[in-house]
């Protein structure tokens, strides 16, 4: 059984909303947080909880370790903090780690690969989870409340995580995209900067809430907005021609294609 003891090794934008919606979760957590920066540091304890460069102390006083930090130094972090991580709880958001990989550095520890997004800030991510067999029911329900405070989450099969990374990870930039493309062309139309933006935020969010709850397919609602000879199928016609689905599609490839290079370099070489 794991006690609610918590280091978070790299407390950036994905940590720091972490910490924030525990704090803010009404549970009782004790909380560490590793940063590099003074800054960053500054801005650990203004939240009110312990701050330190110091990963070795912050992995001994926990039992519950996030990783969040950058694939380029989980292979120094993973030997520096190995001999200290025997039956505690590991849960790596680090893009394209391999459970495997985790399993073999960190010998003895229990493991959940993650990926949240960036919409945590507003507990508001879509995160998936992934783990082996090593994992007990007590430390599975820690990991689901942890995520469950900065949004959805959904277990997924490992095979899924590289390609999820691309989605769920990476959309929110692709979607920014979008927005703004959408704004720009209402500003083009004579809208005011504020009101096109907030013409676009409300209504992505509100299509986003329809198709959650109404279970319609994007096709579906498309069908219903789109007239003969009308306003919407004259821009749908814009957005055929100019490859905007193949477009977004390749995005999407591409950012899996990355995930799977990252994998394939630093952690099955």
């Amino acid at each position: 059984m794991v006690d609610r003891s918590l280091a978070i090794l790299g407390a950036g934008v994905i940590g720091s909303s972490i910490i924030r919606s525990l704090i803010g979760s009404g549970k009782d957590w004790k909380i560490i947080a590793t940063a590099r920066s003074d800054e960053s540091l500054n801005k650990i304890k203004k939240m009110g909880i312990d701050g330190t460069r110091d990963n070795i102390y912050a992995v001994k006083n926990s039992d519950v370790i996030i990783l969040a930090i950058k694939p380029s130094q989980l292979i120094n972090l993973a030997d520096e903090i190995s001999p200290f991580v025997k039956e505690k709880l590991i849960i790596s958001v680090v893009a394209a780690a391999p459970i495997k990989w985790l399993s073999k550095k960190l010998t003895g520890a229990k493991i959940v690969r993650a990926m949240p997004n960036i919409n945590s800030e507003t507990s508001s991510s879509f995160t998936v989870l992934s783990t082996n067999s090593n994992i007990d029911a007590a430390s599975k329900k820690l990991v689901e409340e942890i995520f469950s405070s900065i949004g959805y989450y959904e277990w997924v099969d490992e095979k899924y995580m590289n390609a999820l990374t691309a989605l769920s990870g990476s959309a929110p930039a692709f979607l920014a995209e979008i927005i703004d493309a959408l704004a720009l062309g209402g500003i083009a139309s004579g809208l005011p900067r504020d009101l096109a933006y907030k013409a676009v935020l409300y209504t992505m969010q509100g299509t986003a809430k329809t198709l959650l709850e109404k279970g319609w397919s994007p096709h579906y609602i498309r069908d219903l907005v789109i007239t003969p000879a009308g306003t919407t199928i004259r821009g749908i016609m814009v957005l055929q021609g100019n490859g905007l689905k193949r477009s977004i599609m390749e995005a999407v490839l591409e950012a899996q294609k990355k995930a799977d290079e990252i994998e394939n370099y630093l952690f099955n070489s």
